[in-house]
């Protein structure tokens, strides 16, 4: 078998490396340079460098098809949403060469919407945060519903297309009106549908699915310990748990209904007041803590390409470990210079946070049962180098 993996620079496309290449699947990774992260592990059969789908993505996707068709590739596993976003369209080009396990390109687009996610939430019941729709950036109407200061301001898509180029968006924060009104003068993508949602303080958690059609073939649930920034962001450590009842719930109530096939992330906020799990997002592809199920035992690559090529496999619910954690430790040591280096309101911190010497302590138990290192792996030593050095190299 063999299978091409974009993104080689993420995370996620390392595990997917990994976990397919322990199969004995040839891996073929892909990514803007001609070294990567995941180009770097001994289990990657060959790397090969592509145009940037943000700014050339015909470019990028005349680059697929072209390796598609001379290695005669069985699967292609688009990584990040920006590829996502731009093969979806185009997958007809591959049709007959190769499998692209992934929902049909509006489908992912309703997913990532997360205007349109909320949406759909509160008309299938599923509890949000306290949110403002906001339709087209104008505020003279909506100032008055905001009663609590800070809130998150949250683009409704985190890629927006300006022509044939597409670029990313970001979340902000808004301490006051001014503020708020700051924010919707300086950010042009919030003409476009946004949300002004009320913070949420408490746990993230978070449930990885993979579906058939909207038939749900395996879940994992995993709990957030730490996260690059401080205040909310990406998982730096994080814990696998047993499946939440609510969350599976709200879970398939969204995914059934858009008959998701392929796999996702669907993240949630446990609210630290009323234990109600608020619907986050959806991510629409593979996740960055992605090695976390892997490490407790439920191999999602694999899973994702047998289904794709016709071998259909149910995991058993709560089939994996719990409680094996997993450490992002570049991530995790940019979170502790953060914590250090700035004080609570820079960092948008909640009331709780840890202190600065409390986190070290933390950030200092570098051996703990049942922990692995994300990258860091004595049998493939290769991307933990090739992180390094970029890491020494940028800061």
């Amino acid at each position: 078998m063999r299978v091409l993996v974009t993104d080689g620079n993420e995370r996620a496309a390392l595990a997917v490396t990994r976990a397919l290449g322990r199969e004995a699947v040839e891996v073929i990774v892909g990514a803007e340079a001609k070294r990567s992260l995941a180009g770097a592990s001994r289990y990657c059969r060959e790397s090969f460098s592509y145009p940037s789908p943000y700014q050339d993505p015909q470019g990028f996707v005349n680059a697929l098809v072209d390796v598609v068709h001379k290695q005669r590739v069985d699967a292609l596993f688009p990584v990040s949403d920006i590829a996502m976003h731009v093969i979806g369209p185009e997958k007809t080009r591959f049709a007959g060469y190769t499998h692209i396990p992934t929902p049909e390109a509006e489908t992912f687009r309703d997913i990532s919407d997360k205007y349109r996610l909320m949406q759909q939430a509160v008309a299938q019941g599923v509890p949000i945060p306290e949110t403002i729709f906001v339709p087209d950036g104008q505020l003279d109407s909506i100032l008055e519903q905001v009663r609590e200061f800070p809130v998150v301001v949250k683009p409704g898509c985190s890629l927006v297309q300006e022509g044939e180029q597409w670029r990313k968006t970001s979340v902000c924060y808004a301490e006051s009106r001014d503020a708020l009104t700051r924010v919707y003068k300086e950010k042009p993508y919030l003409r476009n549908p946004s949300l002004i949602q009320q913070r949420v303080v408490g746990e993230g958690q978070g449930l990885f699915v993979l579906m058939n059609e909207g038939f749900p073939l395996g879940m994992f649930a995993h709990r957030r310990l730490r996260e690059r920034p401080p205040s909310g962001g990406v998982s730096v450590l994080r814990e696998s748990i047993a499946l939440p009842k609510a969350m599976v719930d709200a879970t398939l109530k969204l995914l059934q209904r858009a008959k998701w096939h392929g796999v996702a992330m669907v993240e949630f906020k446990v609210d630290a007041v009323s234990r109600r799990p608020l619907l986050m997002e959806i991510n629409g592809r593979f996740w960055g803590s992605l090695q976390l199920a892997i490490d407790a035992g439920v191999n999602f690559p694999l899973r994702l390409l047998n289904m794709a090529m016709g071998k259909v496999e149910v995991l058993p619910e709560n089939g994996y470990r719990i409680g094996v954690k997993s450490r992002w430790l570049l991530g995790d040591l940019d979170q502790l210079v953060m914590r250090m280096r700035n004080n609570d309101r820079l960092l948008n911190l909640p009331p709780d946070a840890p202190s600065r010497l409390q986190a070290l302590r933390s950030f200092c138990r570098f051996f703990e049962r049942d922990m692995f290192y994300e990258v860091e792996r004595l049998n493939d030593l290769g991307p933990s180098r090739f992180e390094l050095m970029r890491y020494l190299k940028l800061t």
